[in-house]
């Protein structure tokens, strides 16, 4: 039974602190001159989108569901962990931090794991075995950049084997089965190669994020759900869009023979984690928030909005970067902030007006409903 505790709300409200300040850095490394309120805000972003805002997300819905409150520990300090990097700018603080949630959070996805042993509830744990190597490499003093690869397999891993366990609708072959499991072990062994070489393991893991992107365009389930209107038709846009988004992310990494330096470096990492990541979110919170928040609200179409402006201000960011074009580069970014702000604001409307005249005009029928 999905927990309902109190403890739910504090773990939410950190991870949007951590969505702040990790927006406020981005806004500020992309080019716009504002003001900081610490040195280390900056050079906190990674650290706060990653663990501090996906991580804990992840790790709140996974202990709704587990029904377990130790789980919460997971979340709170991926997110504490992210904001202290913040403040005190030591990351021999944050990294433990953040390294201890994840271990919680791999332990929340053992338990899944033992009571359903299947091919995408190892995956799922594969992929929290990344976030941890990526956060251990991290505290041991690696910058950054050798993070991403161990980073990024946790989010498309973690993506790929969710939807997977809906594929199994359409009764896959083992050919279907054995072209999924090739790029999850691409992902897998890039990571671990690029400890030793970094070009060549992030030129390894970017190609199963590749063919991952691939073969999710070409057997996801969503397809069927374009005809459907509602929620279901906006969260198969959303998962299709994002795949796109997957392959180019990993494209551009594989065309750079696994590195990535200038503006490449800026393309490919928000290919992949605006286009792709930012992509699977917006498909889920209107299903995954009524659980985690224990109210249920209908969806409204208005939420296409900042969907349509994420994928037309991230394609003048790539652009803008791959041709070296600054101006158009931080109005792409700016406009990525807007995007994941205004989508908020919109989830926020409807779940504090059950009567608004938003929820009213835009109100489905019982296919977009989802309790």
């Amino acid at each position: 039974m999905a927990d309902r505790s109190l403890i739910r709300f504090p773990a939410i409200g950190l991870a949007l602190v951590a969505l702040a300040l990790g927006l406020w850095a981005g806004l500020d490394l992309i080019g716009w001159s504002l003001f900081v309120p610490t040195p280390a805000l900056p050079g906190s972003h990674g650290v706060l989108m990653v663990n501090g805002v996906l991580a804990s997300l992840i790790g709140i819905e996974r202990a709704v569901a587990l029904g377990r409150r130790a789980f919460y520990l997971a979340p709170l300090l991926t997110a504490i962990g992210g904001i202290s990097l913040v403040v005190s700018g030591n990351p021999l603080l944050a990294f433990p931090l953040v390294t201890i949630g994840t271990l919680v959070l791999l332990a929340a996805f053992a338990v899944i794991l033992k009571r359903q042993p299947a091919l995408f509830t190892a995956v799922q744990f594969l992929g929290a075995l990344a976030l941890l190597g990526g956060n251990l490499l991290g505290g041991y003093g690696l910058g950054i950049p050798y993070l991403i690869p161990w980073w990024a397999s946790f989010l498309v891993l973690l993506t790929a084997a969710e939807r997977l366990e809906l594929t199994r609708l359409r009764r896959l072959s083992a050919l279907d089965r054995l072209t999924f499991v090739i790029p999850v072990l691409l992902a897998v062994v890039g990571c671990v190669q690029s400890i030793f070489a970094f070009a060549s393991g992030f030129f390894i893991a970017a190609s199963g994020w590749l063919l991952l992107g691939v073969w999710l365009l070409f057997h996801d389930i969503a397809y069927r759900n374009l005809s459907r209107p509602g929620l279901p038709r906006f969260t198969a846009v959303c998962l299709l869009s994002g795949y796109v988004w997957l392959v180019l992310g990993g494209a551009i990494v594989w065309t750079n023979g696994g590195w990535l330096v200038g503006l490449s470096y800026d393309a490919g990492l928000h290919a992949l984690f605006l286009g792709f990541v930012l992509s699977m979110v917006f498909a889920h919170a209107p299903i995954i928030l009524p659980a985690v928040l224990g109210k249920p609200f209908p969806f409204a179409r208005p939420l296409y909005v900042p969907v349509a402006i994420l994928h037309a201000s991230l394609a003048v960011r790539v652009g803008a970067d791959l041709l070296g074009l600054q101006i158009l580069r931080e109005w792409g970014g700016l406009f990525n902030v807007v995007a994941i702000v205004l989508f908020g604001l919109l989830l926020l409307a409807s779940y504090l007006h059950d009567s608004s005249p938003l929820r009213t005009a835009y109100r489905t029928d019982a296919s977009g409903f989802y309790p």
